[in-house]
């Protein structure tokens, strides 16, 4: 069973844009923490309603304390515990916040973004390229934030590879 941890905004943009089926094309649970999941039940009714209704998407508990290195970092609740709930479970994280990845990675926990789901639909095949930079639109559409370079670097490694 493949398994992965998320933060709130990865999530938040997938539903909006509605493309949470993203997510299960390649993973069979997303696992949140219990502050991550209130975050999602605050957004507003399109948001909250299309992630009720996911139910691959779980809240999961921490089983151990927050270590204090990361309580005391400069993140927001949600990217807290889904760092600590990372690493505790040994999954991978969908983060793309700049300083959450950051902290992670230095944790040693692996990263995977909008980006990265874009991708991982596109090497199963399940989206085209062209379906990728029609996603990516909308995805910036509701505010998911990549800087130009960044987005030309992944585009530009991606052409050669999957268009056609």
């Amino acid at each position: 069973m493949n398994l992965i941890i998320s933060d709130t905004t990865a999530l938040i943009i997938l539903a909006k844009t509605n493309n949470l089926q993203l997510l299960t094309n390649f993973v069979d649970i997303v696992y949140v923490p219990n502050s991550v999941m209130q975050e999602l039940e605050y957004k507003n009714d399109k948001v909250k309603n299309i992630i009720q209704k996911a139910s691959f998407i779980q809240v999961k508990l921490l089983s151990c304390e927050i270590p204090d290195d990361i309580l005391q970092s400069n993140l927001d609740k949600g990217e807290i515990e889904a760092i600590a709930l990372a690493l505790e479970t040994k999954l991978s994280l969908i983060i793309d916040e700049k300083a959450g990845r950051k902290f992670a990675m230095e944790k040693g926990v692996n990263i995977i973004g909008l980006l990265g789901i874009l991708k991982a639909n596109l090497s199963r095949k399940y989206i085209s390229y062209t379906d990728l930079l029609y996603i990516l639109d909308e995805f910036k559409s509701v505010d998911f934030r990549v800087s130009k370079k960044l987005e030309k670097e992944f585009l530009n490694s991606l052409f050669n590879e999957y268009s056609g």
